[in-house]
Parts: structure tokens; sequence; C-alpha cells
């Protein structure tokens, strides 16, 4: 045996353990990413379920609700809960919508039901799980499985009822029909196995090839390389497309990372034989991968229509915060803003200018107060939260924010006019016993500065 028969039987091992490095690097990167995406996904649909069930309790007055009986049926009172609850049930894709009583040792039963074909009677009693359980505790919760009634098979999320008090008086309960939640969950999956069983199947071809043929096909090896290398960067567009709105939005450095993740790097450096080559393949698959698995990790608590903190974060946050509070060593001051007038801009003048207002409060807001205190809660609503910050620091922020939302009018005249109702509060041991306090006083400011705000506009238009 010469040395060239030597080499070449060398290159073919060798060759041979990069593809089964690279086999098991695809079928690892299809795993992952099927949970991951699965994961944020499920995270977005319960959060999504959890912003209707959230708005409809704050919605409902709780000391009018906790006095409602069956024989409250057609009463002013009710009537006013019911189509509170109707407008959910008829405006929102949801499937059921409806109040709920407790009634002691984990025991509840229907109250409110808007259903127009078949509600549920006053007093029925109601099917107890683990997140109805967690919301009549105060923590508003997404069922991990589907429970099945006479309705249908659904998947509910609960949050509680508050009177003026702070006391949970009842529950909002949402329904969302099991098979389009499940259908919903399932079809990255269904993408991520496709593409998998793709690169498989190239990868098992491949090797078909590698044992086959000589040295001299070594050529053929690399254009199946690059082929399996599109189905990936395919792939990779596919998820980041599902996951991420709002490209065009983004800043062009953040946008231009996306875009990058998507269609691969600018540059590739210049391979000097097939080992090289190989190896520059295999990285080029892992660093993208790599990447895209960190930008995910960071979205999870990103509102992608603002680029502020989302819910999760803020959820996080608030109970920071009562932990603080229940030490003794909370220090921190909160401030509530509400864009004016955006609902008559999404009537009038369509979703993207809409859109288009949260954004430009958001930069503004992180511009004054600091992105990672800013959170987009709802709505056309934001929080901002900062610790240490005290009433004087508050004062002067608001003051530099109001001179930030004039100059963006001045520059803007004609284009977009920007108006926020805004109320602030630092926190003080003596008055504020947990964080619910705190956002309840907060709150009403705003809503104070936003009512003083709208009786301001008719004056001037009736003027």
């Amino acid at each position: 045996m010469n040395k060239n028969d030597v080499r070449i039987k060398t290159s073919k091992r060798n060759f041979i353990l990069a593809l089964l490095l690279l086999l098991a690097t695809n079928i690892l990167m299809g795993l992952t990413l099927v949970s991951l995406s699965k994961k944020t996904l499920k995270e977005q649909i319960n959060q999504r379920m959890l912003d209707v069930a959230n708005t409809a309790s704050f919605q409902l007055e709780g000391d009018i609700v906790k006095q409602l009986t069956v024989q409250d049926k057609d009463t002013e009172d009710y009537n006013n809960a019911l189509d509170t609850l109707r407008s959910f049930q008829e405006n929102v894709n949801l499937d059921y919508i409806y109040t709920i009583n407790p009634e002691g040792n984990d025991k509840f039963t229907f109250a409110i039901d808007p259903d127009r074909d078949d509600p549920a009677d006053f007093g029925d009693a109601i099917e107890t799980t683990d997140a109805l359980i967690k919301a009549y505790n105060g923590t508003p919760s997404v069922d991990k499985i589907p429970h099945s009634d006479k309705w249908g098979s659904f998947y509910s999320a609960y949050s509680p009822i508050n009177d003026s008090n702070g006391n949970i008086i009842g529950i909002v309960g949402v329904d969302f029909n099991a098979n389009w939640y499940e259908g919903t969950l399932n079809s990255h999956r269904a993408i991520a196995i496709i593409i998998t069983m793709v690169t498989l199947t190239i990868g098992i071809v491949l090797s078909f090839i590698i044992f086959s043929k000589n040295r001299k096909s070594f050529t053929s090896v690399f254009d199946s390389i690059s082929e399996l290398n599109k189905a990936t960067e395919k792939f990779d567009y596919l998820i980041m497309q599902s996951s991420i709105k709002k490209l065009d939005m983004l800043p062009e450095n953040e946008s231009e990372v996306l875009k990058t993740l998507a269609t691969g790097e600018g540059s590739k450096r210049h391979s000097i034989n097939e080992y090289d080559a190989l190896s520059d393949g295999i990285n080029s698959i892992s660093n993208k991968f790599i990447k895209y698995i960190k930008y995910m990790d960071t979205q999870i608590y990103i509102d992608p229509a603002t680029l502020v903190n989302n819910k999760a974060a803020y959820r996080l946050k608030v109970k920071e915060i009562d932990d603080s509070i229940s030490k003794g060593n909370a220090n921190f001051s909160m401030a509530f803003f509400d864009i004016n007038g955006v609902k008559k801009i999404y009537t009038n003048f369509g979703f993207e200018l809409g859109e288009k207002y949260l954004f430009e409060c958001a930069k503004l807001l992180k511009s004054v107060f600091g992105k990672e205190n800013v959170y987009h809660v709802t709505g056309d609503e934001f929080i901002v939260i900062i610790d240490n910050a005290t009433y004087t620091d508050m004062k002067n922020s608001f003051a530099k924010f109001e001179n930030e939302v004039k100059q963006f009018n001045v520059l803007n005249k004609g284009k977009i006019s920007l108006s926020v109702a805004k109320g602030r509060v630092t926190f003080n041991p003596e008055t504020h016993k947990n964080y619910r306090q705190v956002f309840i006083e907060v709150e009403n400011a705003c809503r104070i500065n936003k009512e003083a705000y709208y009786r301001n506009s008719n004056a001037l238009e009736h003027k």
C-alpha cells in the first residue's frame, strides 16, 4: 500500500467522522429549536390569554360584582357587567368568557355568562383546576392541561377580580379551544420536523456518496453540504419570521443583526483544502445557531411592538418589589403613562399609525427613564419602575419627559402629534403595604391627569 492510498483512506475516514458530527449537530439543532420555538410560542399564547382575562377583570367593578346574585338578573348592575364581558366575547378571538364565584374549600361556581346560545346557569359548579386556585390566591394563571365539559375541551385563563379594598371577590375565566391551542403549538414543530428530516435525508445521501465513490468525488460532497446549509438557513429564517415581529420598525443596527441570522454572514474565509471547507461549513451553521439561541433568550422578556420590557419582565419585577417590601428594604418610585387618543387613532387611521404612536412613545420613555426601567404592560399603557429614585428625581424626570414630547411634536409637526397622560408615586412604607397599593395610587393619578386632558380638549373644541 503506497502513501497515496493511505492518504485517500485517511481522508475518507476523517470526512466520515466530520459528516457524523455534522449530522449530530443538525439533529441537536432541530430538537433544540423545536423545544425553544414551542416554549416561546407557548409563553406568547399564554400571555395573550392572560392579557384578555386581566383586561376584562380590570374593567369590572369589583364592589358591584361581589353583590350580584341570581336574583339580580336583568338589573342595571348585572346588565352592565354582562355587557362588559359580552364585548370581549364578540370582539376578541376567544370561545367563552365568564365570571366565577368562590364558594370555599376550593369549590367554585359560574356567575355571569354572556354567551347568547348556551350560557351556564348562575350557581352551576365549575371544574376546579390548579390555575383557577392560583387565580383565587391572587396570581393570574393559565391551565397547563385542557379540561372538558359539556361545551367542549378548552385551555382556560383566570384572573382575579378585586374590590376597591384590593380583596379578591371573584374570578374572570376565559376559554380557548384546545384544538386551536395545541394546533398553534404544533405548527412550529411540524416545520422543524420536516426541515430536520430533510437535513437528515441529505446527510444519509451524503454517506452513501462517500462510501460509494472514490477520492475524486469529494467535490460532490461540498455541493450537498451547500444544500444542507441552505436548508438550515431557510429553517432559521422561517423560525425568525414567525417569532420576531416589527422587523422594519427596528433600528438599523438591530435589524441588520436579525437579517444576518436569516441570510448568513456577509463574508466567508477562503478554504485552502477540503477539510478547511468542511470545518468552515460546520462552524458557520454552529455559530449562527448559537447567535440565534442567544437572541431568542433575550426576546423572551422584550415586547416586540415597542422594544421595551414586556409583561413577563414586569411580573418578575413586581415579585421582586413585593419581596423587598415584605423584608422592609423596598425603595423605589413608579410612574404610569397612558397615551391619549390612541383608540381614536386606531379607529380613524388604522392599526399601523396606532402602532407607530406606541413605538415613538416607548422611544421617548427609554431616553428619559432608561430602557431597563420601562414596561409595556397592555394596550396603550406603559409603567416605569426605578429603584432608589426619590420624589425629586421623578419630578425632574417628568419635566424632562414633557420637554422631550414637546420637541418630538415640533419635529414631527403635521405628521404625528403625541400626548401622554401620566402619574407618579414614590413608595412610602408608612402608607404602602404592598406593590398593588402603589399601583392603584399611580394608576389613579394617571387617570386624573387623563380626565383633565380630555376636559381641556373638549373646552377648546367648544370655544
